[in-house]
């Protein structure tokens, strides 16, 4: 009915084309085949990271970037959940030539709700699983809602392989360093563990530097988030204060997404870096991308007609259908 009465007031009589995300359970994506059918138009299904960075070019009028897309989910064209990608778009295309590491998520979704399950899987790359059960056991109980008995079901979780999701997702990472510095440990509201990061990030006077490492994966770039939140655990167990290692991760991933943004530029031959996603309503974070980016001579573009979050995808998935008529 909503369609019907636009085209109305618009005077549309036909429909070329019918966009819409990648996903093949959201219901838009359900509405959009109907609509496809009903009206013989083209079905176009866009990935919900190259929808962001098409919805930046379109904004800055440029049409040709390499865009950090740092958000929570996006489902990935590998059938994985992305969120910390770095994407070269030119024409309607897209190369995902960077990411963070695909990390393992126990219990799929719950992982967003109850962060400590993604902690626990991250540190358990590294720590034996013996050793990291006691220590949530000790540190981190309250964190699961069914106390010691949770903590044993992820760990088996991982061990077996059952309800494990992969993602390479920048919310899940600052999520996990919320709830190992203890600063949150459940998200009641849509990105609030990485907001309260934020805040107490905030607070921080110090410089403290948390070292990154970047190393080749499939072909990308791909920084490495374990290793990060294992520099995190040894600055909190070596008594640094809470604030300053909250700015400090952030900085941390910061600096690292900038890096592999100004490489992928470096090597397709781009001046153009930019950044989309909710992570880009950080302010802390979207500085430190801007002053990397713009101190190596790159001209770095942020969203200003369209916002930074998923309200831009449909203007995105519009841009690249109408590229591809």
């Amino acid at each position: 009915d909503a369609l019907k009465y636009l085209m109305r007031i618009t005077g549309t009589e036909e429909i070329d084309a019918v966009a819409c995300d990648l996903h093949p359970r959201f219901f838009t994506t359900r509405l959009a085949e109907e609509l496809s059918r009903e009206y013989s138009a083209q079905l176009f299904k866009v990935q919900h990271h190259h929808a962001h960075a098409a919805a930046l070019a379109v904004d800055s009028g440029v049409e040709e970037l390499v865009c950090i897309a740092a958000d929570g989910v996006g489902y990935g064209d590998d059938g994985t959940a992305w969120g910390g990608e770095i994407l070269y778009c030119f024409d309607d295309q897209y190369q995902r030539l960077g990411s963070l590491t695909p990390q393992k998520m126990p219990g799929g979704d719950l992982c967003a709700i109850y962060p400590a399950r993604m902690l626990f899987s991250i540190l358990g790359n590294y720590y034996p699983l013996d050793y990291l059960e006691e220590l949530f056991k000790k540190e981190y109980k309250e964190y699961f809602p069914h106390g010691e008995k949770e903590i044993q079901l992820v760990r088996r979780q991982l061990e077996r392989d059952i309800n494990v999701g992969i993602t390479t997702s920048t919310g899940r990472i600052l999520d996990s360093i919320a709830t190992a510095l203890h600063i949150c440990s459940k998200r009641t509201y849509e990105g609030e563990c990485a907001m309260k990061l934020e805040s107490a990030a905030y607070k921080s006077s110090n410089n403290l530097d948390i070292p990154y490492r970047i190393y080749k994966y499939n072909g990308r770039y791909v920084l490495d988030t374990t290793d990060l939140l294992l520099n995190v655990m040894e600055l909190k167990n070596a008594g640094e204060k809470i604030v300053d290692i909250a700015a400090a991760a952030q900085r941390s991933i910061s600096r690292g997404l900038a890096e592999i943004a100004v490489r992928v530029a470096e090597d397709v031959g781009t001046d153009i870096i930019g950044g989309s996603g909710g992570v880009f309503y950080n302010e802390a974070i979207s500085l430190t991308i801007k002053d990397y980016v713009e101190e190596r001579g790159y001209r770095f573009i942020q969203h200003k007609n369209s916002c930074a979050g998923d309200g831009s995808v449909s203007l995105g998935q519009a841009v690249i259908a109408t590229k591809k008529l």
